[in-house]
């Protein structure tokens, strides 16, 4: 249908006004309106929901990494600290060993009197005294095995007084020991015996020209007494030791350390220490030994932990005085260090106190008074660090001139900046807004692509169907405004055909057509927000299940852990001193272990589920309820007991449709005697004088779970127990533990771990066991649950 054009000369109105009112663009205009704001809000929703699953995602990370941290931190720590005290104890024991033998020496005086006497006269032994005027002082031949020094005090005309003398060779016998002693054990720099206060004349090994040192390093020194001038108050806080109305007694660890110093001799950072010696009656300080351990190694492991990229370790006094930290450690803390202080008169400490920094948070730093790792975050020079602390061994201390002595605890304390710790989170958050960017960005080009196509699309179907409206309109129009002469050509015999012949029912079916086509594009429109919203839904149901599901894991983790004894428990068992660790491969892990006891029976158990995760863990928590009942109805045949714990777990296995099965061995412990019934790891027994035992329990039974009868593969095994024997349960994780090349650690060198320790406490045992098992690994992954029970008879 078409309109006969106007005559020569005739214009056509073209305001705004006038294209606004064609029907072709009101269908445009409405369906371009409602599309955008349909486009605009799927976009705005969409970042919404985006925005908050990423919300919601950091707050799960950060969750998890503030308990992975403050883990990892915790275990890095007391693992460190660990091995401090054992680098220290190892010094103090050959101090202490050899303070028992000249208190042996000491005791038993008039029987040995003959020997200490006459040792001085045999050439080995023999200290070849001169005299230096010059220095007043006297020392013996540089070839011989240790120096001995006399003071001019000591002695009067370049003669040592005879009482002085005769102490002197007394302790001739000291070449044999003392140079052994300096040369095994701990690394020592020096170490020597020192008379009484009236005597304190010094024998030292290894041999160097002690007197002449002196005289250049500490002027004064020959002018009073060896105790007062270097270690004032120390012989006053000994002596007052043996006043105390309940003797010694009160004192049964009288190991004496210094506070950390920079040897004036070239020794680098030291710390001296002492060990008193007796008189008989335990009335009168006679004496001392002491050693000067160089603490090189013991700072350069401190300065050599790696925490993160600026995360560094240090060690520090009672006092706050820091003496171990690396360099960026240091000026980190902003400490100020007087090295130098005191070190013209007797031994000059090194002074390092977190009381002098220059950031007013860390001079305020309180160091723990308890046992317990102290994890907290602290602000220093505007970032904020976490700080975790943890107290060392304690030991006597003697702190500078005129100090008494008194009991000192180092600390030891980890620092990290917090944004280093949380790198992981601030990554992923940094990756999940780049996303959002990236999705934002990509739906509203896709949007913008799609509304571009609908309009364009929108405008050829409104040109196609409104054509012949347009010509009818226009042919109306001219009507209107007088032109009768106007001719529509009809060209079909349809509705617009005859729109030509009538123009009202025209009129008509172009308002009905129109409104049915505003009704489409609007049904249209509310089909595409009604989408949107079940997208925005299935989004916020998405990130619910996510966190319900890690909400799952976490209470399953959290009631496997509440199952296991307590240690305050085992305590409380008679006759066992007993100490159990374990550590879940994933969240959730598969070994069990318990100890229980009931009228006098210590029923202890443990095994290992098939595989690990979630169902594991339910598994081992199945054993625990089953085990728990028995020994609630008392049940107290073994081989009994251990079939209807199979029977139990064996239907539950069922009911779930599981696959899983697990090893369980069953010990029943009364009086000495152990019983063992059911298949496990061997059993590892360290007598007490150190013989080894492993008893296979292969033959004892059956897997847990995989048959529903197995009472005829129950077999029994009997082991007596002797105060001081160690007995040793594992899971395999232990055994099959692998380092970066993928060597399993093995049970031999389990039995060996075990072996060296075995005269210490279960604690002391189990922590040893695990300390080799991560120095295996390293920074390996660890595969299977790892899982140790030790048992002590006492």
């Amino acid at each position: 249908m078409s309109v006969q054009p106007r005559n020569p000369g005739e214009q056509r109105p073209q305001s705004l006004l006038f294209r606004f009112r064609k029907f072709s663009t009101k269908i445009i205009f409405v369906t371009g309106v409602s599309v955008l704001l349909g486009a605009v809000w799927n976009v705005v929703v969409g970042r919404q929901g985006i925005h908050r699953l990423s919300s919601e995602a950091a707050a799960e990370i950060e969750a998890g990494l503030n308990s992975a941290n403050r883990e990892y931190l915790t275990n890095h720590l007391e693992d460190k600290a660990t091995h401090v005290n054992l680098r220290l104890g190892e010094a103090y024991r050959d101090l202490q060993t050899l303070a028992g033998i000249l208190q042996t020496v000491i005791d038993r005086e008039e029987e040995i009197a003959p020997f200490l006497r006459t040792a001085a006269d045999f050439p080995y032994f023999r200290d070849q005294m001169k005299y230096n005027p010059k220095g007043n002082w006297y020392q013996n031949d540089p070839r011989e095995p240790s120096v001995v020094s006399v003071w001019g005090y000591l002695g009067k005309d370049g003669t040592i007084r005879p009482e002085v003398q005769r102490a002197v060779d007394e302790t001739a016998f000291l070449d044999l020991i003392l140079p052994a002693f300096g040369k095994y054990g701990a690394d020592k720099l020096q170490i020597y015996y020192i008379g009484p206060e009236d005597k304190p004349y010094v024998r030292l090994t290894p041999y160097t020209d002690m007197a002449s040192t002196f005289d250049r390093l500490y002027p004064g020194h020959n002018d009073q007494g060896w105790y007062k001038f270097f270690f004032p108050g120390i012989a006053e806080s000994w002596n007052e030791w043996a006043k105390d109305p309940a003797g010694l007694d009160a004192h049964p660890d009288q190991t004496t350390v210094t506070a950390p110093y920079d040897d004036a001799a070239g020794g680098g950072i030291v710390m001296t220490a002492f060990h008193p010696l007796w008189a008989k009656d335990r009335k009168t300080f006679v004496g001392s030994v002491g050693l000067d351990l160089t603490l090189a190694q013991l700072i350069a492991s401190i300065k050599d932990v790696k925490l993160a990229t600026a995360g560094f370790a240090f060690l520090a006094q009672a006092d706050g005085n820091v003496f171990a930290v690396n360099e960026l450690g240091a000026k980190t803390l902003r400490l100020r260090t007087d090295a130098g202080a005191g070190q013209n008169s007797g031994v000059g400490m090194l002074q390092r106190f977190f009381k002098d920094s220059e950031d007013a948070g860390v001079s305020g730093i309180v160091l723990p008074n308890d046992d317990k790792v102290d994890y907290r975050e602290m602000v220093i020079s505007g970032e904020t660090y976490i700080i975790a602390l943890q107290r060392l061994a304690p030991v006597n201390g003697w702190a500078g001139p005129d100090a008494r002595i008194a009991k000192e605890r180092w600390t030891m304390g980890f620092v990290v900046p917090k944004k280093e710790m949380y790198a992981s989170l601030l990554a992923a958050q940094k990756s999940i807004e780049k996303s959002r960017t990236v999705i934002v960005g990509t739906q509203v080009l896709i949007t913008i692509a799609s509304f571009l196509v609908l309009m364009l699309g929108v405008y050829l179907i409104s040109r196609k169907m409104t054509g012949a409206l347009v010509a009818l309109s226009t042919g109306a129009t001219r009507m209107r405004e007088g032109d009768y002469g106007v001719r529509i050509d009809v060209n079909s015999a349809d509705e617009i055909g005859q729109l030509g012949v009538a123009f009202n029912e025209m009129a008509s079916e172009i308002e009905a057509y129109t409104n049915n086509l505003e009704e489409l594009v609007g049904e249209r429109t509310r089909a595409l927000e009604k989408a949107n919203e079940e997208i925005s839904e299935l989004n916020a149901k998405l990130a619910q299940e996510n966190i319900r599901l890690g909400a799952e894991l976490n209470v399953a983790r959290q009631l496997q852990l509440m199952v296991l004894p307590a240690p305050s428990e085992l305590q409380e068992i008679p006759g066992l001193d007993i100490a159990g660790y374990m550590a879940p491969a994933d969240e959730v892990g598969g070994d069990y272990y318990d100890v229980l006891r009931s009228d006098g029976l210590v029923k202890i158990g443990i095994g290992d589920v098939t595989g690990h995760g979630l169902e594991s863990g339910v598994l081992m928590l199945m054993v625990q309820t089953a085990v728990r009942t028995l020994l609630a109805a008392n049940e107290r045949d073994p081989k009994k007991f251990l079939s209807i714990v199979n029977k139990v777990i064996y239907q539950n296995i069922q009911r779930i449709r599981s696959d899983k099965n697990l090893s369980l061995t069953l010990l029943d412990y009364s009086d000495g005697e152990l019983q063992l019934t059911g298949q496990h790891e061997d059993l590892i027994i360290v007598r007490k004088d150190g013989t080894l035992d492993r008893v296979e329990t292969m033959g004892l039974g059956l897997p847990i779970g995989i048959d529903l009868d197995i009472s005829d593969f129950i077999g029994s095994i009997e082991v007596k127990l002797e105060p001081g024997d160690v007995v040793t349960l594992f899971s395999d994780g232990i055994t099959e533990a692998e380092d970066s090349a993928e060597e399993q650690y093995g049970i031999d060198r389990l039995c060996q771990v075990i072996s060296r320790n075995h005269e210490r406490t279960s604690r002391e045992i189990k922590d040893a066991i695990i300390e080799d098992v991560l120095a295996h690994v390293g920074y390996n992954k660890i595969h299977d649950d790892i899982t140790v029970l030790v048992i002590k008879r006492v």
